[in-house]
């Protein structure tokens, strides 16, 4: 059996990195991203989902706050032990 692979994405969610989440997504990689919009958010949660059939976390906060990101990244080591992929949009 072949390990999943974690890509994590920072920084809020435009066309360009949608597309990058679809790329890793259609390889199997788990998703996790954060953004400021809650609705658009949930929406590409549902759909990455729905359509590539892999585990997506999504955080509602802002890299903006340390808070935000201490949790955010937390999170994600609690869910999935580790990331093998990061996209920084913002900063990191």
């Amino acid at each position: 059996m072949t390990e999943e692979k974690v890509c994590i994405l920072t920084g809020g969610i435009g066309a360009k990195e949608y597309s990058m989440l679809e790329k890793y997504a259609s390889q199997g990689c788990r998703i996790a991203f954060m953004d400021t919009n809650k609705e658009l958010g949930r929406m590409i949660k549902e759909e990455l989902e729905r359509v590539y059939n892999v585990a997506v976390f999504f955080f509602h906060g802002t890299t903006e706050s340390e808070e935000d990101l201490d949790i955010f990244f937390t999170a994600v080591e609690e869910m999935y032990g580790k990331t093998d992929y990061i996209i920084c949009r913002d900063y990191c």
